[in-house]
């Protein structure tokens, strides 16, 4: 159970981080940046699909039930 929450919240960071990074490239491009190449449109239009991937990944698995939870004793 811990392990399920645990993978949940991993997944749902990184999709936030994506998310913020993403609208770091568009309103302040460059800031916090090692490389001083400014991100192109496709850059910035992967990373929100990273994030949306991540977000809707960590969602789905919230949902999903344990192994075994409809067996019988």
């Amino acid at each position: 159970m811990k392990l399920k929450k645990l993978t949940v919240g991993l997944f749902l960071f990184a999709g936030v981080l994506f998310l913020i990074t993403g609208l770091r490239d568009i309103f302040a491009p460059g800031f916090f940046n090692v490389s001083p190449q400014v991100k192109s449109r496709g850059d910035i239009i992967f990373q929100f699909v990273a994030a949306v991937t991540f977000l809707a990944v960590g969602y789905l698995s919230s949902l999903k039930k344990p192994v075994g939870a409809n067996k019988e004793k």
